[in-house]
């Protein structure tokens, strides 16, 4: 097209048409001001153990050069390394339903072997997002989400394992790891980076607990079992550091487990254990969204904030406890509608800031 020198004078005495106003995009779970800092976020961790250095990261990067296929997105990786450990979760549940029934020796085997599979594939996906120039936080929050997850999953086959059966001591070998994961995160929340010692959690923790099924596979579980008390201690209160919502998840927890009116841990040990992982896989994601969002992190979510008043008005006896079952197939529901919720939305959300694809590679 010519613009004549009369056109482009009629054009300039017309008067300008102003661009229509673009709202901003406006997301769930991510402010305004969490976009700038997240397409600005890099990464910040380092871990001196020997285990991952010398062992894990060497076995994962080759994994990375020689095996896995460059158009494999990262996140399928940590997603296809969680499904390793919850089926073999699903299994041992089919097994040991109440964590005292002895399993074949394969299933022990198969879940030391998908958990050694899980830590190595944990720590190739971020090797192969450095590779294929796919790293991102999207990617970071999969990745700790998933060993959030993992701290669940695992809590439940290592219980069936030693034999601890439906007992507070099965919800303590969860809320144990629990609490360390979550003060970990709650340290990179405040000093922007993840510094693991020499010896820590994801690497010599599980190399404890895979050695633990691979032995109970060769001997058998009665000799690692360990057998509950049957009298419930009430210790006096432990100082559980200065986080106000997780400590009150630990100590409901607890209390519902030993003051239960008909001991509905008995019958429902996992499914309870489940509840409170997804609240507290939640808060860890809740967590480290603020970290990269550089935001405060807010202390009662709406989930855990609903189950605190139900659980409230229950023990105070203004609403009549009913089936207590009920109750806790009502706070699962809960708590895994909500974990749904924001790992759908979260995830397009993040991906939609990035411009990137959840489970594709980005190319160039």
């Amino acid at each position: 097209m010519v613009l004549t020198r009369s056109a482009a004078a009629s054009l300039a005495q017309a008067p300008m048409q102003p661009e229509p106003e673009t709202k901003p995009q406006t997301y769930r779970y991510v402010t305004e001001d969490g976009v700038k800092h997240i397409l600005a976020y890099r990464y910040s961790g380092s871990d001196a153990s020997l285990l991952y250095n010398h062992v894990i990261s060497p076995t994962a990067q080759w994994l990375v050069d020689h095996v896995l296929s460059p158009q494999l997105a990262p996140n399928a990786i940590t997603i296809g390394a969680l499904s390793l450990v919850i089926l073999s979760h699903v299994i041992m549940l089919w097994y040991s339903p109440n964590m005292v029934e002895e399993a074949p020796r394969w299933v022990y085997a198969n879940a030391g072997v998908s958990l050694l599979f899980y830590q190595i594939l944990d720590v190739a996906d971020g090797k192969q997002a450095r590779k294929t120039g796919n790293s991102s936080p999207l990617g970071l929050l999969f990745d700790h989400g998933c060993d959030a997850l993992n701290v669940v999953v695992s809590a439940c086959t290592f219980a069936s394992t030693i034999m601890l059966g439906p007992t507070y001591w099965s919800l303590l070998i969860f809320l144990a790891p629990a609490m360390v994961f979550f003060m970990a995160t709650w340290e990179e929340y405040y000093t922007g980076t993840l510094a693991l010692p020499i010896i820590n959690g994801p690497n010599e923790g599980l190399f404890i607990m895979y050695s633990i099924y691979i032995g109970t596979a060769i001997v058998g579980p009665t000799i690692v079992a360990i057998r509950s008390m049957e009298s419930k201690a009430k210790d006096g209160a432990a100082a559980l550091f200065g986080i106000t919502p997780f400590i009150a998840l630990v100590c409901l927890s607890a209390l519902w487990v030993l003051w239960s009116p008909s001991d509905v841990f008995t019958d429902h040990p996992r499914l309870l254990i489940w509840t409170v992982g997804f609240v507290f896989t939640k808060m860890v994601m809740h967590m480290m969204l603020s970290h990269m969002c550089e935001e405060p992190y807010w202390l009662l979510r709406k989930t855990f904030l609903i189950q605190l008043v139900v659980s409230f008005l229950l023990v105070a006896g203004i609403v009549p406890l009913g089936h207590e079952s009920s109750v806790v197939e009502l706070f699962f529901v809960i708590s895994l509608a909500a974990y749904a919720h924001m790992i759908y939305f979260l995830s397009t959300e993040l991906a939609t800031i990035l411009g990137i694809h959840i489970f594709k590679v980005k190319q160039g």
